[in-house]
Order: structure tokens, then C-alpha cells, then sequence
């Protein structure tokens, strides 16, 4: 599961599950790795539980990934395209759920729990440090639903 210097795919087909608050943040753990930004990250079995709109067209979902015995919070944002694509793989009721959230409020930063869990395939990379209070975190950035 290492990336040499002269490879540009990492993949990662660890289960995906509900985020716990105590894991390590995992873009941040490639990233002091030295996992460039332009590496693509493949990941067969995201498992979306919940949804964070960010703002117009502006998502986020988090899912613990263990790996070597530790438990990595792997923090993915992707906008309202990809969203759409994701949802394409949902069950009904859980798209219908999505959709209508979204669609009464576009724009307010809050939490969709779901009820029930989206699997879906997706090529994302690093983004940029976010720092928080209390916390720095790497998100992941989709390039592609697949």
C-alpha cells in the first residue's frame, strides 16, 4: 500500500465506516508522508452515512478506514455533480431524503444524516491544510465518481 516516488496511483481498498471523532486525520497522515497532491487516491468502498453542505454546491462526508491496525478519518468533499452521481447509486428513499434537503436549503452549512448508507467508488487527491481550533485536517478532493 506504499506509493514510490515514481508512481502516481495509491489505492486504498480498505472498508470504509462511520467516522469516529478520534481518528487520524488520513489526507493529513499522506500528506506528512509525502504524498503528493497530484497522486491519485482510489477508493472502491466509500460508505456515505451522512452529508455536510458546505455551502452552494458544496459537500462533505467523513468515514473511518482502518489501516495497519489504525483507524484514519478519511474526509472527502465533492461538489453538487458528483453528488448527483453519488446519489445515482443510492436507494430511493435515501436520494429522495438528499434531494429535498438540499432543495428546500441550498446554501446553510449543516449535517443530512441518512438513513441507511451509500456505496460508491471514487478517484480523489489531496487538498489543501485546513485548520481549525482545535484541529488540522487534509480533505480529500473528488476528481471522479466511478
Amino acid at each position: 500500500m506504499s506509493v514510490g516516488a515514481n508512481e502516481s496511483t495509491f489505492r486504498a481498498g480498505q472498508h470504509l465506516s462511520f467516522y469516529s471523532p478520534l481518528s487520524i486525520n488520513y489526507g493529513l497522515h499522506l500528506m506528512q508522508q509525502g504524498i503528493s497532491s497530484s497522486v491519485d487516491l482510489f477508493f472502491y468502498d466509500f460508505h456515505l452515512f451522512s452529508l455536510s453542505v458546505l455551502g452552494w454546491g458544496e459537500y462533505s462526508t467523513t468515514a473511518d478506514m482502518e489501516r495497519g491496525g489504525e483507524f484514519y478519518a478519511v474526509s472527502l468533499d465533492f461538489n453538487y455533480t458528483q453528488l448527483q452521481q453519488i446519489l445515482s447509486e443510492a436507494d430511493s428513499r435515501i436520494a429522495t431524503l438528499v434531494r429535498a434537503s438540499i432543495s428546500e436549503d441550498p446554501v446553510s452549512p449543516r449535517s443530512i444524516e441518512l438513513e441507511g448508507h451509500v456505496v460508491f467508488s471514487v478517484r480523489a487527491r489531496l487538498g489543501q491544510l485546513q485548520s481549525a481550533a482545535k484541529e488540522q485536517f487534509v480533505p480529500l478532493i473528488a476528481q471522479e465518481i466511478l
